[in-house]
Parts: structure tokens; C-alpha cells; sequence
């Protein structure tokens, strides 16, 4: 474990033991919600089609047929006291058991939070979203979607947009800064994270436009391999991992002359595997209505500075009913271009020549833009996984340039006159088609298309205090995945103590 990693290590255990006796002296805080949930997920073929694995935080697993049980608990911060109250704390736990071909027991959520005025920090694994898009039927955003199991981190920030006192108003700000662990074992083990984002609005909420830019920017850094070094691509078993190296990392910049610890791959690129987007939104309140409208380019290489990738990235527009018993409540439609990745060719010397970004891929961290074998990006470019579907192979992936069409849709059901039900039936729909060309160093013979979708409901009852049906049925038909049709049925409750 390196230096850093000893020293957030003990600032995490001193966060939790502070919380700790905050929750001795005050008496502990009991969760304000509990949940539990029992389903099965069948398949016409033993490959869970794409729609009910996507974006699931990795919980659901890649093969069928899937029996679950998922259980959680949560206590969040007090609204109540928000403004007379400058500090409160908070924690969630979720436990996920799966039975089946590719069973086991999951722990997506296990963290402990503490709110100091604007500021929180938080240490654990917590299910998080970054970047401008909408995060309900969004195909997901291109750095961070929510496809993985959330990455253990240490994380301060400032989680909402948060008016900047000068500005009266019309300037707010928001953003994180972190540190994690990746998964201990792979080709690079023991991999560190460094993740920061932010972001900024100009407009105050009730204004009629608000626009937003920002950025989010991750970093999978140190770590140690024993093949990297036979391959000359590390100066011993050890990534670098100093203190020194860490600002490289955060800065993006390094001294090149500094060739004691770093080989000639760091200094012609940067310490690290770094990737992110650039993000621009504009949402305008139609009275009725509110329309958002997003923008998340791409960098990964350094092809973005030059505006050679410029055609890749993630558009999306969101048209939303501020009725939430509408019928058509959300429509989402979204573009995702990872096809250009700068052109073809990597010339080093000829910043216009420095394409071939190979997204998701990296010469050194060679398990990718991964944890836990899925993709934590965007799950259109999947992991080029092994035999089992827990680890990617190397590359990390074989297919990368991709254009997807995305649309998503979300609204209520008119209540019938059915006894037991005890609201309107909601629903959500997810179709999607891309268009795969493989990468660049290994392209398909011929482009491969695919059509993904899934249409959910839920129906909540009377039964029990409150017991939400839950039904899906999700199909894929093309050339990347197995053509198939399943379906998951399941039974929720969630608790709400007073």
C-alpha cells in the first residue's frame, strides 16, 4: 500500500470513528428508510439480455435465469433542519444475493456521510451519476453511468449547486474530489482512483433558462505488475505512487526531465490512465414543461484540445411533464458517437495526427475503464470479458467506436378500478440501437447492429402496508448479442419511518 493510500486510509477511519461518537453522544441515528426486494430474471438464451444489466450498478448478473433478493437501509440528512443546523450525518447499507449460473453475494452500497454546512464527505461505496445528462432513462453518461459496482472512495465536495455569495444568486457551483480503490487483483493490482468534477450553473432556479458547464475528470494510477515491468513499460514492479506522482496525476501535467521512476510511456503520455468529458446543458422551464438539453464531449488522449475527436461525445434532450401523474411524464433522446477517437493514426509528433484514442483501453492499466469485469462508462462499449464474465481479457475492450441511438419514455398509467391498487400504474421504456464498428486496431469484418429494449411497470398496492409489483420485459436482437427475450418479476417494499 503506498504512502498515500496508508494516509486516506487513516483520514477514512478517522471520519468514521468521529461519526461514531457524534452517534454515542446523540444516540444513533435510525434509518428514515428500509427496502427489500425478491425477484427472478428468465431468459430465452443463458445471456441476460442488455437492458436489465445495463446501468445496474453490476448487481444483475450476465447470465440467466437469476433469482434475487436485495435488502437496504438508509438514513439521510434531516430537510427539517437543513437551515438552522450546519452539521448532520447520514449512512446506507444494500445487500444483493443472486442465485443462479453466476450467483453470489454483493455489497453495492456500505458508506457513512457527514454534512458540514455546504460541504459533505463521505467514505464507502455509494451508487453515484456524474455528468450533465438526465439520469433516470439516459442511456448513461459516457465516464460514469452507474454500470459498475460503485467504487469504495474517500469523497469530499460540495453535492449541490450552491450559490456563490458575490454573484447574488446568479452563480452557483458544485463538485467532488476524491480518492478510491480499484479492484486488488488483475493485470495492474491494487490500483488507485482519482476522480474530481466540477461544475458550474448561471442562473438562479426559478430563473426561465439555466445553463451549465463543467467537467469530470478520473485518473487509475499506481498499483504494481510484475508483466509491465517485463514489457519495459515500468521502471520496477511498482507503478508510480509518490506523493509526486500524485500531482501528476491530479494536474495532468509532469516534469519531463524526471526520468528517476518514470520510463519513457509516462513522460510521452501522462502518469496514469486518465479519461472524462467536458460538459455543456441548457434547461428552460416551459411553465408546463422543462425542457434540458446536454452536450458531454470526450477526452481521453489529448485529441479534445486539438478538437480532433470533436464529433465524438453524448447529446441528449430531455423533455419533462411537471405533472407526475401525466401519462407521458419523461421523454429522453439521446446520440452517443465514439466513432472518430481523432482518426486513425497516432503520430506523437503532430498533435493533428494524435488520434487512435482507443477509448477505454490503456498500454499500461490493461484491465481498462473497469471494475469487477463491467464497464464503468457507458455500457455500449462493453468489456471483452473471459469464459467466466468476471475479468476482461486484454484488451479491455473490442469495441469502442460505436453510434447509438437512445430513446427513453416514462409516464403513469390512468388508475383502473382494480380494489387492491393504491396509485397509478407507472411505467419506463429503453430502446436502443447502435451501430459497432469494433476499434481501430481490431475492427469488425463488417459493422455490427443491434436493437436493445426493455419496457418496465410498477404497480403499487394495498397489500402489506404497501407492496409495489414489479415487472419487466426486456429483448435483443442483432449482431452483438445473443437474440433473446426475457422478463423479470418482482415484489418491493420500502418502509418510511416517521
Amino acid at each position: 500500500m503506498s504512502e498515500l493510500s496508508k494516509v486516506a486510509l487513516w483520514l477514512c477511519v478517522f471520519g468514521l470513528t468521529t461519526l461514531s461518537v457524534k452517534a454515542q453522544i446523540q444516540t444513533v441515528k435510525a434509518p428514515n428508510q428500509y427496502s427489500g426486494e425478491i425477484g427472478s430474471y428468465f431468459s430465452s438464451s443463458t445471456r441476460t439480455p442488455f437492458w436489465f444489466r445495463s446501468n445496474e450498478y453490476g448487481v444483475v448478473p450476465l447470465k440467466s435465469p437469476v433469482g434475487t433478493a436485495r435488502i437496504g437501509l438508509h438514513s439521510n440528512y434531516d430537510s427539517a433542519k437543513v437551515v438552522n443546523r450546519k452539521t448532520d450525518y447520514g449512512y446506507g447499507i444494500n445487500l444483493v444475493g443472486n442465485l443462479g449460473p453466476a450467483g453470489g453475494v454483493l455489497l453495492p452500497e456500505l458508506y457513512a456521510k457527514f454534512r458540514f454546512n455546504i460541504f459533505e464527505i463521505y467514505a464507502g461505496r455509494r451508487r453515484e451519476h456524474f455528468g450533465l445528462s438526465d439520469t433516470l432513462l439516459t442511456s448513461g453518461s459516457y465516464a460514469w453511468s452507474g454500470n459498475a459496482l460503485p467504487i469504495p472512495k474517500i469523497q469530499i465536495g460540495i453535492p449541490n449547486f450552491t450559490p456563490i455569495g458575490f454573484t447574488k444568486g446568479w452563480l452557483s457551483v458544485m463538485g467532488t474530489y476524491a480518492h478510491g480503490w480499484m479492484q486488488p487483483q488483475g493485470y495492474v493490482n491494487h490500483s488507485l482512483l482519482h476522480q474530481k468534477t466540477l461544475y458550474f450553473r448561471l442562473g438562479r432556479p426559478h430563473d426561465v433558462v439555466r445553463l451549465y458547464a463543467g467537467f469530470n475528470h478520473q485518473a487509475v494510477w499506481g498499483g504494481e505488475s510484475k508483466q509491465l515491468q517485463k514489457l519495459g513499460l515500468i521502471t520496477g514492479t511498482t507503478l508510480p505512487s509518490s506523493l509526486r506522482d500524485y500531482i501528476y496525476v491530479v494536474t495532468g501535467l509532469l516534469n519531463k526531465k524526471d526520468t528517476t521512476k518514470l520510463t519513457n510511456f509516462d513522460i510521452t503520455n501522462r502518469v496514469g490512465n486518465h479519461l472524462g468529458t467536458i460538459d455543456l446543458a441548457a434547461e428552460i422551464d416551459l411553465v408546463r414543461y422543462s425542457l434540458f438539453v446536454y452536450r458531454q464531449n470526450i477526452y481521453e488522449d489529448g485529441s479534445l484540445f486539438y478538437l480532433i475527436n470533436i464529433a465524438d461525445g453524448l447529446n441528449g434532450i430531455r423533455l419533462r411533464n411537471n405533472d407526475p401523474k401525466a401519462f407521458v411524464k419523461e421523454i429522453v433522446v439521446e446520440l452517443l458517437n465514439t466513432k472518430s477517437q481523432g482518426g486513425p493514426e497516432f503520430v506523437i509528433e503532430d498533435p493533428f495526427k494524435r488520434g487512435k484514442d482507443d477509448y477505454f483501453n490503456h498500454a499500461q492499466f490493461r484491465d481498462g475503464w473497469g471494475y469487477y469485469g463491467r464497464g464503468i462508462g457507458t455500457p455500449f462499449i462493453p468489456p471483452n470479458t473471459g469464459p467466466n464474465d468476471a475479468y476482461p481479457k486484454d484488451p479491455f475492450t473490442l469495441n469502442n467506436r460505436v453510434m447509438v441511438w437512445h430513446l427513453g419514455i416514462s409516464g403513469a398509467l390512468t388508475r383502473s378500478r382494480i380494489s387492491f391498487l393504491d396509485g397509478p400504474v407507472t411505467y419506463q421504456t429503453k430502446l436502443s440501437i447502435s451501430n459497432n464498428l469494433g476499434t481501430y486496431n481490431f475492427p469488425f469484418a463488417s459493422p455490427k447492429n443491434q436493437f436493445s429494449g426493455i419496457v418496465s411497470l410498477v404497480a403499487p398496492t394495498t397489500w402489506l402496508g404497501g407492496l409495489n409489483i414489479r415487472g419487466s420485459v426486456a429483448f435483443d436482437a442483432g449482431d452483438l448479442y445473443p437474440n433473446s427475450v426475457g422478463a423479470y418479476i418482482g415484489l418491493q417494499k420500502v418502509w418510511q419511518s416517521k
